[in-house]
């Protein structure tokens, strides 16, 4: 009876979610019609945050429960459950993320698969349009923003939850694969939803029952993270960097406009496209990155010891500026698996249309996803930012200033131009608020990045960068080649532009699961996904961030609850494959 009433509450959310698809298009384009007459009250931009950043306040306290853990320290739930189910699933399945390597190596490449086999894509363009999604803003601003608040010690809890998440992402993508649709036409229909309903239906009547109840809020909260993570999170970085390093479109609305309709023209295409599109971006998009972060380290070479020493001891010492351990362990299990997405259970969406009558196969394939995303790629981007010291740099200026020996006296002690970066002291002068009584910052004690000098700048004279993902990174390549910045836009533009693309096919794939192949509503479901690229430029990257983390991890629960009961149908597929590998070596 209680399974049943939770079915009649879905399929009410379900129906809600029909009519919100429309009366959402009437609703955007009336806030940016208010917004527009709004402009010259504070700018589109601006009040376009005023109304995001309340949404990220109430979705962060729901999602990111905290269990509190003594000492005033608390860990969101969804973050213990994450990094638990990883560590479990690779000592279940014994480490299956280190020694299948080799055979993922191969199965990309086909030696394994039957080139008849039921799919649209290849092994390797399944992984290009996954990694398309995975590699992105999570690597470049992500682990920045990792850095930035939790220290430097969160990139090895990030290195720790890719190693793990390997396993995590196996397991889903083979459920992924095995419980699949493939329609008439040879197209195919695949993801979480499809193993949570299915999957769990062969489990028994009750788990069959739960399994559709799971089913609906999943595929509910995938095209919500699509939103949030894979395109207003995307957009607000991408713009950050291009105006930062052009100096144009500085108001983040027509930068998103000007995206919104690259990426509208482009969703048409449905996944053969995407697969096209992505596995020619992705390879370049990634050796390209690589070749520039490999050489700002080796000009860094002597710095490298102390950076790694530096990663190793905070992770379990830690700042107190940046939390301590508890909060270097939850930026790096967040940005961890914000950019490799294992456990969420997005990436089977794309790896369920692989070409391949061995579920397990596209598993072993998808377990290089958070090793080339998180251990090799984001490790790279730490190792560049801790090592070039832009870590530990919390503001900068725009025009030349002064510094003073003390808070508003006369003496100067230099004057620094425009561009300057600086580290900042504990030292500051504050006054309280008449009216809230909170403590507002009139001044801060400063010392120049890379130089001795030091004093105090008026607040006014400074912007502060403490959670400025995508300029972090941008500067700390900077600092080797001053004129990076300019090719790291474009870079830039095209992991936000890819990521933008497949997440769009995520949620389009969620809602074709909700309401069948009904045009209408993807349509007006596309227009709507365009709609918030423009939002997600607009607005502040704190609201952003904070409302995409939460749609984006909305995901983990009901995901996970259907991995942790369909553990022996992967177990079997695995036993299968690995059959099938032996005897085409030659080894059975």
């Amino acid at each position: 009876m209680f399974v049943n009433h939770l079915i009649c509450i879905s399929m009410r959310i379900s129906s809600v979610l029909v009519r919100s698809l429309y009366l959402s298009v009437i609703l955007v384009a009336s806030t940016c019609s208010n917004l527009y007459a709004a402009e010259t009250q504070g700018g589109i931009d601006e009040q376009i945050d005023k109304i995001l950043s309340p949404a990220a306040d109430i979705a962060e306290k729901i999602v990111f429960w905290e269990l509190p853990i003594g000492n005033d320290k608390a860990i969101p739930l969804v973050l213990i459950i994450l990094g638990c189910t990883a560590l479990f699933l690779t000592i279940y399945f014994r480490f299956i993320n280190f020694r299948a390597l080799g055979t993922a190596a191969k199965t990309i490449r086909g030696k394994y698969t039957n080139p008849d086999a039921p799919g649209q894509i290849t092994h390797f363009q399944a992984l290009s349009a996954a990694l398309s999604a995975t590699v992105g803003l999570g690597n470049i601003a992500g682990v920045a923003v990792a850095i930035a608040i939790g220290g430097p010690g969160a990139t090895f809890w990030m290195i720790v939850v890719g190693l793990c998440g390997m396993t995590t992402k196996f397991t889903e993508c083979t459920l992924g694969v095995k419980f699949r649709k493939v329609d008439a036409d040879g197209s195919t229909r695949g993801g979480a939803m499809y193993y949570l309903r299915d999957g769990l239906a062969s489990k028994g009547e009750f788990l069959g029952t739960l399994g559709k109840v799971l089913a609906v809020f999943f595929a509910i909260f995938c095209i919500a993270g699509a939103i949030g993570a894979g395109n207003m999170f995307q957009a607000n970085q991408a713009h950050e960097q291009f105006s930062n390093s052009f100096g144009i479109l500085n108001e983040g609305w027509q930068f998103g406009l000007i995206i919104a309709v690259l990426v509208g023209a482009v969703i048409i295409g449905g996944i053969v496209w995407i697969a096209r599109v992505t596995s020619f971006l992705v390879p370049f998009m990634c050796v390209g990155y690589m070749l520039a972060a490999i050489l700002i380290l080796f000009v860094n070479l002597s710095e490298i010891p102390s950076s790694i020493s530096l990663i190793f001891t905070e992770a379990f010492t830690g700042t107190a500026t940046a939390g301590g351990i508890i909060g270097a362990i939850i930026q790096g299990i967040k940005r961890g698996v914000f950019s490799n997405e294992a456990g969420v259970g997005s990436a089977p969406i794309a790896h369920s249309a692989v070409k391949t009558d061995k579920p397990a196969s596209e598993g072993l394939v998808s377990l290089l996803e958070p090793f080339i995303d998180t251990v090799v790629v984001c490790t790279m981007t730490a190792l560049v930012i801790i090592s070039s010291g832009m870590w530990n740099v919390k503001a900068d200026t725009d025009k030349q200033i002064s510094l003073f020996s003390a808070p508003e006296s006369g003496s100067v002690v230099t004057t620094v131009d425009a561009g300057t970066k600086f580290n900042l002291s504990d030292e500051t002068l504050t006054h309280k608020d008449a009216e809230t009584g909170e403590e507002i910052i009139d001044w801060y004690k400063v010392k120049v990045f890379k130089k001795d000098s030091e004093g105090w700048v008026s607040a006014n004279d400074i912007k502060l960068r403490s959670k400025d993902g995508i300029w972090l990174t941008s500067e700390a390549f900077a600092t080797v080649i001053d004129w990076f910045p300019y090719i790291l836009s474009i870079a830039v533009f095209l992991f936000a532009f890819s990521t933008m693309i497949s997440w769009s096919y995520y949620a389009e794939q969620s809602v074709i699961y909700l309401f069948g192949k009904n045009k209408k509503i993807i349509n007006s479901f596309k227009i709507i996904y365009c709609l918030f690229i423009v939002i997600g430029s607009a607005a502040s990257l704190d609201s952003v961030i904070r409302l995409a983390d939460s749609l984006f991890f909305c995901m983990v629960v009901p995901n996970l609850i259907g991995v942790y009961f369909l553990l022996p149908i992967v177990k079997s597929e695995l036993s299968k494959y690995m059959e099938h590998v032996r005897k085409i070596d030659g080894r059975s």
